[in-house]
């Protein structure tokens, strides 16, 4: 029992042990953080921060690690300047992919319609890497019972499944 609590002490205590320089850093660093990414997503648009896109979430997964690094690292303008960069990224390749259709598709997965006109497209299910019990529950938050009344489900470009009763 003794090796146990002496694991989990070591596990909760970060390494230097506690103190009150720590616990401000950590608090000082995250509010300052917080309002940064308030900042950046007011300043460059509610997509900064959403998930449109297979790209932008990995966007997103990305300036999380940033934000996590920086509040629990050394550095919090390397991470604020690395994180600008990522967000300034995303920004300029939505807005050329919103005029380029080369762009939009190396960076953004193309829709791929599942089942059409009630008969599912058996190819683009295994392609896509959906089971049918996923396709079957979205049919169900739509509404729809039978594939028969289904006139389109697709898979979207962020990962969603859309469905367009007959």
């Amino acid at each position: 029992m003794e090796l146990f609590w002496s694991v989990l002490t070591d596990i909760l205590t970060p390494q230097g042990g506690w103190s009150l320089r720590l616990i401000l850093r950590i608090v000082l660093s995250s509010l300052l953080l917080l309002g940064y990414v308030i900042v950046l997503a007011r300043t460059f648009g509610s997509r900064t921060f959403a998930s449109f896109t297979s790209f932008d979430f990995l966007v997103n997964i990305a300036a999380g690690s940033l934000v996590a690094s920086a509040i629990l690292g050394n550095s919090i303008v390397e991470s604020a300047l690395s994180l600008l960069v990522l967000v300034l990224a995303q920004w300029g390749i939505s807005a050329w992919g919103a005029r380029s259709e080369a762009v939009q598709e190396t960076f953004d997965n193309s829709p791929v319609v599942l089942v059409e006109n009630g008969q599912v497209q058996e190819g683009a299910m295994r392609r896509s890497r959906v089971a049918r019990a996923t396709l079957e529950s979205k049919m169900r938050e739509a509404g729809v019972t039978q594939l028969s009344d289904v006139k389109f489900a697709v898979l979207e470009s962020g990962g969603t499944i859309s469905v367009v009763k007959a």
